[in-house]
């Protein structure tokens, strides 16, 4: 803390802003602030799709009939958050005339 002080003063901050500061940050405060929390991790089944503009929004349609997977006990069991929805390109007539290699 004295070391941290130190610094503050040499880069020119006012001592008693430093002081007023310093003082609110009790040393137990300080060391669970330091103490690194583990965080849940949930196993979320992502859902990989083409983009296609023709189709209606998936994640709607997903969520309206979600109680059709929920109902299923195997399923509620593998399925226990509902899915992210994620789009990937799809190769456009670019992509399957011109090769990237020369």
């Amino acid at each position: 803390m004295v070391n941290f002080r130190a610094r503050l003063v040499a880069r020119g901050y006012p001592r008693n802003l430093i002081d007023k500061h310093l003082s609110e940050i009790k040393f137990t405060e300080r060391k669970s602030a330091l103490k690194q929390n583990k965080k849940d991790t949930k196993d979320i089944l992502p859902f990989v799709t083409q983009y296609e503009p023709a189709v209606p929004n998936i994640k709607q349609v997903l969520m309206k009939k979600w109680h059709i997977i929920e109902g299923q006990p195997l399923l509620k069991q593998i399925f226990k958050d509902p899915p992210i929805i994620s789009f990937k390109k799809g190769k456009s007539l670019k992509d399957m005339l011109v090769r990237a290699k020369i």
